[in-house]
């Protein structure tokens, strides 16, 4: 609901955007008795009605001070600024300047106002302005978000953003989002453009810094997690975003904290943990700064988060070392398969040997027990030193011509001609070749 705002007392006094006939002429009422003052020139001010505006306070004969001129210069823009958001915007804008106008009483460090009220000559207005101490901040709400095919909204936010810092102000956002690109599986968030510019860091993004340092000082950290980290050297620059939800009637926000990581698109950063909700009245809460967090929520968020890493640590060097035994279960069978098989090969060798030995006592001259070419080589080997060259030329010129499948016909003609070396045997073999044809 759009309302007319003035000071009294320094106290903020609001006027309702519509109000009834009865409701107005009260108004209009104190206003004659001198109780409405302009903040700025402490002129007196009557309150008028209409079906444009509504009810509001005017400068008598409408003759408005220069500095109420310049806020109403200021209101225009800002209006404009902010016609893309929802309804909620103005109830979570309202909510904000409630929650720290009511620290601001007990704390006369604490100034807050409006952006365009305490900032008029600013080209661009924060929602809400508030100095502690002497720091300012910008505080802004950003609703209707579509960060899929939104592009100039997350230029205009990231240009916003930048603006506020070049003003002297700590920009804080507060984002309605109701799902967050969320990557379970890779325990990943993926931002748009804007939340990786306005993303905060507070003293509570500092201390996940320093327990960040002391965990990743495991090289396997990442792996523990299943995040692809982008490199090697990840800097350690724990940021938060501010979600706006509305959970059960009421407006929360969720804190949700990440590790900075890719820095060209798709912007994924390394996700800690679910966050956390908490009400406004947490997160705007000012000590020097603001929290934007619940304390005890926060010491719990990081011990849950230890605990899910040491668990992932255990998980993960457990799955090596079964896996380990495992390879070497299977690489011990392996082995003894090989060595059952050698010894298999070296009783058949022996046994072929054998039966050449008995062969040659005996002067049988019937045909041997060769029965593969691996068996005619290995024969050649033990007894005339075949070479390799010479296995190449056996295999490639006469075993052509004698026949692959004649290993044992060649090495019947080997002994039937008692031969004592390869020269030997190719003329043997060309012998047997020619008398073939």
């Amino acid at each position: 609901m759009r309302e007319a705002l003035h000071v009294i007392d320094n106290e903020l006094y609001r006027l309702p955007y519509s109000a009834t006939k009865e409701e107005v002429n009260n108004f209009k009422k104190l206003a004659d008795k001198d109780l409405f003052q302009c903040p700025h020139c402490k002129a007196k001010l009557i309150v008028k009605y209409g079906d444009t505006k509504g009810i509001y306070f005017s400068h008598q004969h409408s003759e408005a001070c220069e500095e109420s001129r310049k806020i109403d210069q200021a209101e225009n823009r800002y209006n404009r600024q902010i016609e893309r958001e929802t309804k909620i915007h103005n109830t979570i804008q309202a909510i904000l300047y409630d929650e720290i106008s009511n620290q601001a009483k007990n704390n006369t460090m604490i100034k807050v106002g409006y952006g365009y009220r305490a900032k008029p000559d600013l080209k661009e207005f924060p929602d809400i302005w508030v100095k502690v101490a002497d720091r300012e901040f910008a505080l802004s709400v950003i609703t209707n978000v579509n960060s899929l095919v939104d592009n100039k909204l997350s230029n205009t936010i990231s240009k916003r953003h930048q603006y506020f810092l070049e003003q002297g102000m700590e920009p804080i956002w507060f984002v309605e989002k109701k799902e967050q690109a969320i990557e379970r599986e890779k325990n990943s968030i993926v931002l748009w453009d804007a939340e990786l510019t306005i993303a905060a860091k507070t003293n509570q993004d500092r201390e996940w810094d320093s327990l960040l340092a002391s965990l990743m000082k495991d090289t396997m950290f990442f792996k523990y997690f299943n995040y692809p980290v982008s490199t090697e050297n990840i800097a350690i620059d724990v940021r938060s975003m501010y979600y706006i939800y509305s959970n059960e009637d009421r407006i929360v926000v969720k804190v949700q904290r990440f590790l900075k990581d890719r820095l060209v698109k798709p912007y994924r950063a390394f996700l800690l943990g679910d966050g956390y909700e908490i009400p406004f009245s947490d997160a705007v809460l000012i000590k020097n700064e603001f929290l934007l967090s619940n304390p005890t929520l926060e010491a719990q968020y990081q011990n849950e988060f230890i605990q899910k890493f040491k668990q992932l640590q255990f998980d993960f060097h457990e799955q090596q070392r079964i896996e380990k035994e495992r390879q070497q279960q299977e690489e011990d069978t392996r082995q003894k398969l090989m060595q059952e098989m050698l010894q298999q090969e070296q009783d058949r060798r022996k046994k072929i040997l054998e039966q050449v030995s008995k062969q040659k006592l005996q002067g049988n001259q019937e045909r041997s027990s060769v029965s593969s070419y691996d068996d005619l080589k290995f024969l050649l080997k033990e007894r005339i030193g075949l070479t390799q060259p010479q296995q190449m030329e056996l295999w490639n010129i006469y075993m052509p011509k004698v026949g692959y499948k004649n290993s044992s016909m060649v090495w019947d003609l080997f002994i039937e001609h008692d031969c004592k070396s390869f020269n030997e045997l190719r003329v043997v073999l060309q012998n047997f070749i020619s008398v073939r044809r």
